[in-house]
C-alpha cells in the first residue's frame, strides 16, 4: 500500500513559500478555508509531484506565483510503500529537475521523463486513475460513474491492476497480428509457388537434340570464285588463251625429226684437199691452154716445137685434169654429204628447242576456248543461286538451333527452378502450417486476456463484489434509500443503475447532495475493493466541497462513516462546514499569497 505522508511546497500557485501538510496527521483532516484561497490547488500541486502534469492542464509557466518574488517552485512529498519510504523533489528554476530518492539513496532517471515514469510505476495507477481515486470535487460525479459505458470497464481494468491482463492480450494481438501477416505471406509465397510449378510443369522440358549443320559444297564454292575471278579478269583471261592458243598452234606447225648425234667428222681436210686438187686441175688446164696456144716455134727459143712432146705433155695434162675434177667432185659430193649432215642435225636440235620453247610457254590448265561473258554470269548466277539455297538451309539449321539451344537452356533453368521451388514449397507448406498452428494458439490466447475473456470473467466477479460494497456504503449514507446496480452487457459494455426507493434513475436526475452520497459510497467501495485485492491502494482521499451539498444528518453520517474506514486518510475541503472534534488545517490568503496555518 502506498502512503502519503508530507507534502511541502513553495511558490506553487497561490502559494508561497514553506508550506505542509501532513496527510497522514488525522484519519480525518478538515482543510478550511474562503473560497479562492486554493485549497483545491493542493490536489493539483500533488498530482504535478507525482506525475508532472495536473487534471486541470494548467502550464508550467503558469504554476509559478507571479506574485512572489522568487524565480521558481519546489515540491516535494515524501510517502512509503511497503517498508520503504520515498522522497519526491520537483523543482523548476528555468528548466524542470525531479529526484527521486529511496531510503535516502538517489534512484532518479537519466531524465525528468523517465524519472517520472519510475514514480508512476511505484504508486501503481496513471495519473487519470489516481485523479478519480484520490480527488473527488463537488463540481461533477465520480467519472467512472458518468462516463460511457466502455470506459467504465477501462477504468476497472486500470483500478483493479486487470490491466496486466489487457497488456499480455495486446502482446498477443500483437503477435497474432505479425503470425497473421506471416501466414498472409506464407500463403502468398505457396500460392506463388504452387502456380509457378503448375505453369511451368505444364510446359514441354524435354531437351531438344541439336540439327547437325552441313558446310556449303567446296566444289560450289570454288567454281564460284573461279567463275568471279574470271568475270572480273575476263580480258586478260582471253587474251592469255589467244596467246596459248598461238603457243599451240605455233608449236604443233614444227617438224620434228629425230635428233642423232652430232656429227663428228668435219670437211676442213677435205676442203683442203679438193682445193689442191682444183688448183692442179686448173693449172694443168692453164698448160695445155698454153700449149695449146704454142704455135710450130717455141716463142722463146724459136725451136720448132717436138709435137709429139706437146702431145705428150697435153696428155699428163689432161690426165690430170681429169683426175682432179673426178677427184675434186668426189670430195666435193662427201663434203656436201658431212655439210648436209650437220645441216640435218642442226635443223633437228633446232625445231627440238623450238618444240620445247613452245611447250614451257603452253599452259596446259588454260582452256583452248575463248571466255564468254554472258555464259560466265549465267553459270555464276546459277552456282550462286545454288549456294544461296545452301546458305538459306545452313541458316534455317542454325536458327532451329538457337530455339533448341534456347529451349534446353531455359527447360534446364525451369528444371532446376521447379526443384528449388518444390523445395520451397515443402518448406513454405511446412511454415504455413507450424504457423497457422500457432495463430490458432495464440487468437486462443489473444481471445483469453481480451476484456471479453480473462478481464470479462474477472471484472464479472468483481464488479459483483463492488457493487454490493458501494451498497452498502451507500445504505450508510442514503439510509437505505439508494441503491446501485453494475450490469455487464455485450463485450464491453459496464452499465449503472441508480434505485431509489425501488425505482431506476439516471444519476444525473440526482441532487448534488444525492449524487455526493453516490460518488463517496462508491470511492470507498472501489478503496475496499482494492484493499482485499491487494493492489494499487492509496491512503489519501480529498473530498473538495462534497460536503457542502449534503444536509446536516448526511455530513454527519459520512464523517462516521469516513472516520471507521481502514487505512484512509480523508481531507474534507469545505469554506463552510467545519466538524468540531476533527483536525483542521487552515489556508489563509493575504496580499495575493496563501499559506498553510495549522
Amino acid at each position: 500500500m502506498v502512503i502519503l505522508n508530507k507534502l511541502t511546497w513553495s511558490n506553487c500557485f497561490s502559494y508561497g513559500s514553506n508550506n505542509t501538510i501532513n496527510f497522514t496527521k488525522a484519519p480525518l483532516l478538515q482543510l478550511v478555508g474562503k473560497n479562492g484561497h486554493g485549497k483545491s490547488s493542493i490536489a493539483l500541486i500533488l498530482e504535478e509531484v507525482l506525475y508532472n502534469k495536473n487534471s486541470k492542464g494548467i502550464k508550467k509557466a503558469d504554476i509559478l506565483n507571479r506574485y512572489v518574488k522568487d524565480t521558481g517552485y519546489h515540491i516535494e512529498l515524501v510517502f512509503t510503500k511497503g517498508k520503504d519510504e520515498y522522497r519526491v523533489e520537483s523543482r523548476r528554476q528555468g528548466q524542470q529537475v525531479v529526484k527521486l530518492f529511496k531510503n535516502g539513496e538517489d534512484i532518479s532517471g537519466h531524465t525528468a521523463t523517465t524519472t517520472y515514469k519510475a514514480i508512476e510505476n511505484i504508486i501503481g495507477i496513471d495519473h487519470k486513475t489516481f485523479t478519480q481515486v484520490v480527488y473527488q470535487s463537488h463540481a461533477g460525479s465520480l467519472e467512472f460513474l458518468t462516463s460511457a459505458d466502455t470506459a467504465r470497464k477501462k477504468f476497472l481494468i486500470e483500478l483493479l491492476n486487470l490491466s496486466r491482463y489487457t497488456e499480455t492480450g495486446d502482446v498477443f494481438k500483437k503477435l497474432a497480428q505479425d503470425l497473421t501477416i506471416l501466414v498472409a505471406s506464407a500463403e502468398t509465397k505457396v500460392k506463388t509457388t504452387q502456380d509457378w510449378i503448375n505453369k511451368y510443369s505444364a510446359q514441354n522440358l524435354d531437351p531438344k537434340p541439336i540439327l547437325h549443320i552441313p558446310q556449303l559444297p567446296s566444289e560450289l564454292s570454288l567454281e564460284a570464285q573461279i567463275l568471279e575471278q574470271q568475270l572480273q579478269t575476263i580480258g586478260q583471261q582471253n587474251k592469255k588463251i589467244t596467246q596459248n592458243n598461238t603457243y599451240k598452234r605455233l608449236q604443233e606447225n614444227i617438224q620434228l625429226f629425230p635428233v642423232s648425234p652430232k656429227p663428228n667428222q668435219t670437211t676442213t681436210a677435205l676442203v683442203v684437199a679438193r682445193a689442191e686438187l682444183d688448183k692442179s686441175g686448173k693449172d694443168a688446164e692453164a698448160f695445155i691452154k698454153k700449149i695449146q696456144s704454142l704455135g710450130a716455134q717455141c716463142p722463146t727459143c724459136l725451136q720448132t716445137i717436138d709435137t709429139t712432146k706437146t702431145e705428150q705433155l697435153l696428155e699428163e695434162q689432161q690426165a690430170i685434169v681429169h683426175t682432179s675434177k673426178a677427184e675434186s667432185a668426189i670430195l666435193a659430193q662427201q663434203i656436201a654429204q658431212i655439210n648436209q649432215e650437220l645441216r640435218d642435225w642442226e635443223q633437228a636440235v633446232k625445231a627440238q628447242e623450238e618444240w620445247e620453247k613452245y611447250y614451257q610457254l603452253i599452259d596446259a590448265d588454260i582452256s583452248d576456248t575463248l571466255l564468254d561473258e554472258k555464259d560466265l554470269t549465267r553459270r555464276l548466277d546459277i552456282v550462286q543461286q545454288e549456294l544461296g539455297k545452301f546458305r538459306d538451309e545452313i541458316q534455317r539449321i542454325q536458327r532451329d538451333n538457337e530455339l533448341r539451344l534456347q529451349h534446353n537452356s531455359r527447360a534446364e533453368i525451369i528444371r532446376q527452378q521447379l526443384d528449388e521451388m518444390n523445395a520451397d514449397l515443402a518448406t513454405w507448406s511446412a511454415n504455413l502450417v507450424s504457423l497457422t498452428k500457432r495463430v490458432g494458439i495464440v487468437n486462443i490466447l489473444v481471445k483469453t486476456f481480451s476484456t471479453t475473456g480473462l478481464v470479462a470473467y474477472k471484472i464479472e466477479n468483481l464488479v459483483k463484489d463492488l457493487e454490493t460494497l458501494t451498497n452498502e456504503y451507500l445504505g450508510e449514507l442514503s439510509g437505505g434509500r439508494f441503491q446501485i446496480s453494475f450490469e455487464i452487457a455485450g463485450n464491453d459494455k459496464l452499465n449503472v443503475v441508480i434505485v431509489d426507493n425501488g425505482s431506476s434513475i439516471d444519476i444525473q436526475a440526482l441532487s448534488g447532495g444525492e449524487r455526493a452520497r453516490v460518488n463517496v459510497a462508491t470511492l470507498l467501495a472501489i478503496r475496499k475493493l482494492m484493499q482485499s485485492l491487494s493492489q494499487n491502494r492509496i491512503n489519501l482521499l480529498i473530498l473538495d466541497e462534497t460536503v457542502e451539498t449534503l444536509d446536516l444528518d448526511g455530513k454527519e453520517k459520512l464523517v462516521e462513516v469516513l472516520l471507521a474506514e481502514e487505512k484512509l486518510n480523508t481531507v474534507l475541503v469545505s469554506h463552510g462546514f467545519s466538524h468540531p472534534l476533527l483536525e483542521k488545517v487552515g489556508v489563509v490568503k493575504r496580499q495575493n499569497i496563501s499559506r498553510i496555518e495549522e
